[in-house]
């Protein structure tokens, strides 16, 4: 395992799923990590007091942000330097996914995602480079295979999954001169509790809701793919790399974490 010590991470999303995993691996790896949620609080909570009961009170804290705001996503990174004193590492994670067609967006969900999946990524950034700046830290974007793959279940989404490309991109150059890396996970299928966001669909349309049956969706991919879904532990352990000294000259890059199904399917 590479060595996070004194090192200080925020993790946006990290409440459940491939953020819960990501804040544990880095926590074992020596990191302080502020932990993140936004609607589903109580997992959050549980997740906090486990995390507590395992590591000790001074790993990790909790902060409950909208990240699609500015004014929360400040409240992040005022969390980890109230905290700690300092912030090294940003994991933007956090997202929402909708599951429905072009003839299904209503306007206000079109501007969700992109406020979230998208508008969440830039304020993280905004809010923590001067912290980032000061620590010649890192950013890790998690992103899809959908960003450059079509999902068949949500162009929106996968829309601002592709947006994430470029502007992690961006901020890679951009953030060179002052010592920042920037880089990206495109995760495949990952076995998670729910996706955040995900509604019940029209009557008139196939039934792809995780919160009813996970086994089915599971089902799917691994009938679609051929290849078993993923574990949040595997972007977290591409993230540990990511995020450490090892990692020095490596940014602009984008890491595709899907078991080979891109080249199946």
């Amino acid at each position: 395992m590479f060595d996070l010590s004194g090192k200080v991470a925020v993790v946006t999303g990290s409440g459940k799923g491939i953020g819960a995993g990501i804040a544990k691996a880095f926590i074992e790896a020596g990191a302080k990590v502020v932990l993140n949620c936004n609607a589903n609080r109580t997992m959050a909570d549980e997740l906090l007091a486990k995390y507590h009961e395992e590591y000790g009170e001074d790993s990790c804290i909790l902060v409950q942000a909208d990240v699609s705001d500015f004014a929360q996503a400040e409240l992040l990174v005022k969390g980890a330097v109230d905290k700690w004193g300092r912030l090294d590492i940003l994991v933007n994670n956090a997202a929402l996914q909708k599951e429905r067609d072009f003839d299904e967006y209503p306007e206000e969900f079109v501007d969700l995602l992109f406020n979230v999946n998208l508008g969440g990524y830039i304020n993280m950034m905004r809010a923590a480079l001067p912290e980032l700046k000061k620590t010649k830290g890192n950013i890790t974007f998690i992103s899809s295979v959908h960003g450059k793959r079509a999902t068949d279940f949500d162009p929106v989404y996968a829309m601002t999954k592709g947006g994430m490309h470029m502007l992690m991109r961006e901020a890679a150059v951009e953030f060179a001169q002052y010592g920042i890396r920037v880089n990206m996970i495109m995760p495949g299928g990952v076995r998670i509790e729910f996706k955040t966001g995900v509604e019940a669909r029209t009557a008139q349309k196939a039934p792809r809701h995780p919160y009813i049956d996970m086994r089915a969706y599971h089902e799917k991919y691994r009938s679609m793919s051929k290849i078993p879904m993923g574990l949040p532990k595997d972007s977290a352990y591409a993230c540990v790399y990511m995020a450490s000294d090892e990692a020095e000259h490596l940014s602009g890059a984008a890491l595709r974490l899907d078991g080979g199904s891109m080249l199946r399917v």
